[in-house]
């Protein structure tokens, strides 16, 4: 009984953060697409990210490499300007935010990843298009996605 207990306890709380699937575009250079990209209350794109909250995000890939370590990195694009979008230094090691694996990782790995990106009070209220990609150690993306989104009021 005490084991079903604790499964339901480790589960529900995973479903509640799974969102929504949504489509997503393949980013540039061919690089690996993600098998499934989920966001918390986005049932279609764009995205709304409500500033004061964070963004709620999972994708689900196969590693094509092994790596030891892996990173977050997102580009934002608004109004004609690209920039990097900055995570919290905790938030960008995204070996800390897998979930049932850890790193390193193996290559052919089935992998579940969880973004929980801030959307800060001050971001303006813009339509932009996010790039969103998992880097290891030697800069190969192990998957990667474009994202149509636009930040709103609380």
């Amino acid at each position: 009984m005490f084991r079903y207990a604790v499964l339901i306890a480790l589960v529900l709380p995973a479903l509640a953060l799974a969102g929504d699937v949504v489509e997503t575009r393949a980013c540039s250079d061919d690089r690996p697409v993600p098998r499934e990209v989920r966001v918390q209350n986005c049932p279609s794109t764009p995205c709304e990210l409500v500033r004061g909250t964070d963004a709620n995000m999972e994708m689900d890939f196969t590693a094509p490499f092994n790596a030891a370590t892996l990173q977050t990195r997102i580009v934002a694009t608004a109004l004609g300007v690209t920039a990097p979008f900055e995570l919290p230094a905790d938030r960008a090691r995204a070996c800390d935010w897998l979930i049932g694996s850890q790193c390193p990782i193996s290559e052919h790995e089935d992998v579940t990843y969880n973004l929980q990106m801030p959307v800060l009070r001050i971001y303006p209220r813009v339509s932009l298009v996010l790039e969103v990609s998992l880097v290891d150690e030697e800069e190969r993306t192990h998957a990667c996605f474009v994202l149509d989104a636009r930040v709103v009021g609380a």
